[in-house]
């Protein structure tokens, strides 16, 4: 007779069930997609203030934004069954060094919450993958520091 793994049967049940995965706090979900969403927004309106590699590099961060949060609407819209309502925060009028060093550090909160959240059992892939995008994006806003302290 086979013996039974207590653990193992518990998890595959609240698999089957749904209970205690780590993304059922759809408060958090909408947190994250508003952020991502304001990110987008800064680096496209940044994008609008510089010029040449610095504006292309910023429109791709603002692309690759708009399809976190996209990515992150599917999630919340396959949890509940409807579409999330998120309100969003313009852009604010600064200096880019001090837009960039902010977008920083938003890089690295979403980093930590994504690779926080790899090991869920159905999206961890999903999330791997965004946090393997916000460490390129912290390495490209970092250049992009660099570039412009350089040019100053």
């Amino acid at each position: 007779m086979e013996v039974m793994d207590n653990k193992k049967a518990a998890q595959v049940w609240q698999r089957v069930t749904g209970n205690n995965l780590p993304m059922r706090n759809t408060g958090e979900l909408l947190e994250m997609i508003a952020e991502e969403w304001a990110d987008a927004s800064t680096y496209l309106h940044l994008s609008r203030h510089l010029q040449g590699k610095e504006s292309g590099i910023l429109r791709k961060l603002s692309e690759q934004e708009q399809a976190h949060t996209a990515c992150l609407k599917g999630i919340y819209t396959l949890i509940t069954g409807s579409a999330p309502k998120v309100r969003t925060i313009a852009p604010t009028q600064e200096p880019p060094m001090q837009v960039l060093r902010r977008c920083y550090g938003r890089e690295m909160h979403c980093l930590a919450q994504y690779e926080a959240r790899m090991s869920d059992p159905e999206y961890g892939p999903v999330f791997a993958r965004l946090a393997e995008q916000e460490r390129e994006h912290c390495r490209l806003i970092l250049e992009l520091i660099g570039n412009l302290k350089r040019a100053k």
